[in-house]
């Protein structure tokens, strides 16, 4: 369930870079075309990380740890944006968090981020270790 979960995140993710990208190379742009550099860059670690989802997914033998650092990417990225939810309702006047569009994704990663810690805490305690 939680491997679906984070190739849920890099497929958004990746739909969010291209957005960006359609966005930063438009003729009429603003801002110097930061959004396409952005997306592209969004779009390169989107692409890692929904490849490392996909190998979670498959269970091969060299994916093992990579739930236990998406789940950790999840919880920086939710925090990073928890952060600037924090930071843009500080500026609304009032204490309106509601308002904020990142105040959903955020909770989401963070949530998702700390299931997966958990579930991963969880296996590494049960399995056996073997030599």
């Amino acid at each position: 369930m939680v491997g679906f979960a984070h190739l849920l995140v890099g497929g958004s993710a990746l739909v969010l870079a291209v957005g960006m990208i359609g966005a930063g190379s438009a003729p009429d742009a603003g801002l110097g075309r930061v959004f396409l550099w952005l997306g592209l860059l969004l779009a390169l670690a989107a692409t890692a990380f929904t490849c490392t989802a996909i190998l979670v997914l498959r269970r091969s033998p060299g994916g093992r740890g990579a739930s236990l650092v998406l789940s950790i990417l999840e919880v920086l990225a939710g925090a990073a944006m928890a952060v600037g939810a924090a930071v843009a309702v500080r500026g609304y006047g009032a204490f309106e968090p509601w308002r904020s569009p990142l105040l959903v994704p955020s909770a989401l990663l963070l949530v998702l981020g700390l299931l997966g810690l958990r579930l991963e805490v969880r296996r590494r305690r049960h399995v056996p270790e073997t030599h």
